[in-house]
């Protein structure tokens, strides 16, 4: 019961981290890598302080910036071909809008698989890991684990509904999803190898 609460502690404080290291909206990617390691290292039983998110976020934000960037621009891109079949000018709106959010789902799951792949099963920064280098991995995994990639992207469903319901929830939102990323790979690691 303590280790639970301990880990719901632990998950609440790296949300708070997240939301702070992703104040530059093109830090969100870093951010939820460095609280990926973060969260690792505490359920592996490593050093898991506030110094050692920060040289870890930093090391993050250099190694996947340009991730952070397009991870941004796409949603922008996504947001607005949504708005524009919501808004039933275009032809066959409704199948616009199904391909966008089938399209968002996808790229969610692989961006959040960029984020676990930056980090190994212990917390610690994969040797020099890239953008193209993790989204490498992260593709072939989402590729190869649909599954856990359906609950990524279910995970970041719910945290929006979590936020939409209560908006101070957006401090531990960053938590809950390094969370399920932790969780996913974990699953995809149990998984029996064909």
């Amino acid at each position: 019961m303590l280790r639970s609460l301990h880990l719901f502690a632990e998950v609440a404080i790296t949300g708070v981290l997240v939301a702070v290291g992703s104040i530059a909206l093109v830090t969100l990617v870093p951010s939820l890598a460095a609280g990926v390691a973060h969260l690792r290292r505490e359920v592996s039983g490593r050093e898991t302080s506030v110094r050692r998110f920060a040289v870890e976020w930093w090391a993050a934000a250099r190694a996947l910036w340009p991730l952070g960037l397009a991870t941004l621009a796409l949603a922008v891109l996504l947001i607005g071909d949504w708005q524009l079949a919501a808004s039933g000018v275009v032809p066959g709106a409704t199948v616009v809008a199904v391909v966008v959010a089938l399209f968002a789902a996808g790229a969610v799951a692989v961006v959040l698989r960029a984020v676990g792949a930056w980090s190994d099963d212990d917390g610690e920064p994969v040797p020099g890991a890239t953008t193209r280098g993790t989204l490498s991995v992260a593709t072939q995994r989402a590729a190869d684990d649909l599954t856990g990639s359906a609950l990524l992207a279910a995970a970041v469903l719910m945290a929006g509904v979590l936020v939409w319901m209560l908006v101070p929830l957006v401090l531990v939102v960053g938590g809950l999803l390094a969370l399920a990323v932790v969780g996913v790979e974990v699953r995809r690691r149990a998984l029996p190898n064909d």
